[in-house]
């Protein structure tokens, strides 16, 4: 009966990342508990003409856009692609510079039975243990919560029970650190101890003495997050979902209404009261993080949203945020541009939609 299932679950594998890839890979975080949404005062950026920064430029400096697969992993892969850009930026890495979600996934997660984290947990982590590469660690796109008989989950959690069990499977490994570093544990990888050692030369040798807390890495204000945008430093920002807004597939789902060429262009509306998004998402509570690179205050886009009478109607913003996404390349924001140029994976925020939902953060490497 064991092998029926795991020739079952080598089936479901198999197949698994086709039917991912046929649901665009957009994989959502639980809803965060502990955004702060930043204070609108930079009128005196818009009299100074400082309306936009270099986003291109910004650009130039980030790794590419990778997809989290089928896990709510959206803050680590912000996380991460916050440190590779820091490190092109502050370091002098090469934009190829790809480091290993699954490793600061287990240190950010591990020991929980439930996915999720925000951005200042995850730069304490980087803090504390630094961060190895893909090819050491690499990252497993499918979620063994729903697969347990994987014969890789079957090999590092098989011989786990309870919670213990429940947890490994959410982070690949057994939740006690200790158990993976011990070579007379059952639990020991070999793979993992090289991993962990690689990540702490990498932060011994580029990021030694630095600190990522809540109160140091939190934004509290717009002229600061656009300031920090102007000097080419990117910012994460976790936030609620609204899958209206996000033209998210669930929107058909929720009765919420989807805009197709929005989603491929990478636009991000915004949730109006009176329309059927702003009822229903909160009734699906999710979060998403995203790696904001970018800023245009004059920008305008428009979107065409399905209210609660049963009616469409177009509403339009100006000012809007350029982000990173992890969502890979294929279908949301596969036909995102700026002054004609596409940037696949990438998208375009309104601003009214960031500054209500959303909570911006630095990762202070200098």
């Amino acid at each position: 009966m064991k092998n029926l299932f795991v020739l079952l679950a080598l089936i479901l594998t198999t197949f698994g990342a086709k039917a991912d890839d046929n649901n665009d890979g957009a994989y959502l975080d639980p809803a965060y508990e502990n955004l702060v949404h930043p204070e609108v005062n930079d009128a005196h950026m818009y009299k100074s003409g400082l309306t936009r920064n270099n986003v291109e430029a910004v650009i130039a400096n980030m790794t590419p856009v990778k997809s989290q697969g089928s896990r709510g992993t959206c803050s680590i892969f912000s996380a991460a692609a916050m440190l590779e850009g820091m490190l092109v930026i502050k370091k002098g890495f090469s934009t190829d510079v790809d480091l290993s979600e699954e490793f600061l996934e287990y240190m950010a997660v591990k020991g929980r039975t439930s996915d999720g984290s925000n951005s200042f947990s995850n730069f304490s982590k980087i803090a504390q243990y630094g961060m190895p590469y893909e090819a050491t660690l690499p990252y497993v796109t499918s979620s063994w919560v729903d697969a347990p008989f994987m014969p890789q989950a079957q090999t590092r959690c098989g011989h786990l029970t309870g919670t213990q069990k429940e947890s490994c499977l959410l982070v690949h490994f057994d939740p006690n650190l200790r158990n993976l570093l011990n070579p007379t544990s059952q639990s020991y990888s070999e793979e993992f101890v090289t991993a962990y050692d690689e990540a702490a030369q990498l932060k011994r040798e580029n990021f030694p003495n630095l600190r990522a807390d809540y109160w140091t890495t939190q934004l509290r204000g717009t002229t600061q997050i656009k300031q920090y945008l102007r000097a080419g430093i990117p910012l994460t920002m976790g936030h609620d979902f609204y899958y209206g807004a996000y033209n998210h597939r669930k929107a058909v789902e929720y009765g919420i209404g989807r805009d197709m060429n929005n989603w491929n262009k990478g636009i991000i509306g915004y949730p109006e009261y009176g329309s059927m998004d702003r009822k229903v998402s909160p009734q699906h509570r999710a979060g998403h993080s995203v790696l904001i690179v970018g800023y245009d205050d004059n920008k305008i886009v428009t979107t065409r949203v399905l209210m609660e009478d049963g009616t469409y109607k177009e509403f339009t913003y100006k000012g809007v945020y350029y982000f990173k996404n992890s969502w890979g390349t294929g279908s949301f924001g596969s036909q995102m541009e700026i002054d004609g140029v596409t940037y696949p994976g990438y998208g375009i925020m309104t601003q009214k939609y960031a500054h209500d939902f959303g909570s911006f953060y630095r990762l202070p490497i200098n």
